[in-house]
């Protein structure tokens, strides 16, 4: 009896409004293309090609353009799901969705692409791989680790 009172005041205390944010975990998105911080990053599926795995593509103004020369956009970082991000020049459209959900502070991104995880945070986009690899966006700043 001891344990089905005690059962019931738990049952009781969470459902309280005060543990409300206890309860709720952070949403994850599977969307294939979605943006965050305001619209200044967005994130998705990428168009690469058959029997190629999709790695993730994001873009930002702050994404430096690579290293070596090309034609292109700057502003485009991949990543696939081991190595690192690798900053990259587009010059057309080269996501696989058109209509980008938007990810809120909190929410996390686990789509399509198989061991790639993103963290939607208040000021920043955090992306990483299952080899640690990956990179973290701010409206004005990217680092890659």
């Amino acid at each position: 009896m001891r344990r089905l009172i005690a059962g019931l005041a738990a049952i009781g205390a969470l459902a309280s409004p005060a543990a409300a944010p206890a309860l709720a975990a952070a949403p994850v998105s599977q969307a294939r293309l979605w943006s965050a911080l305001g619209g200044q990053v967005t994130c998705g599926v990428a168009i690469i090609g058959p029997r190629i795995p999709a790695p993730l593509l994001c873009s930002a103004r702050a994404v430096p353009p690579p290293a070596q020369g090309g034609s292109g956009d700057p502003g485009f970082v991949l990543l696939s799901t081991a190595g690192r991000a690798r900053p990259v020049r587009l010059s057309q459209d080269s996501f696989a969705a058109r209509h980008a959900a938007t990810l809120a502070a909190g929410a996390s991104w686990s789509g399509v692409i198989a061991g790639v995880r993103c963290a939607v945070g208040a000021r920043q986009v955090r992306c990483a791989n299952r080899s640690g690899h990956g990179f973290t966006l701010t409206r004005t700043h990217y680092r890659s680790f």
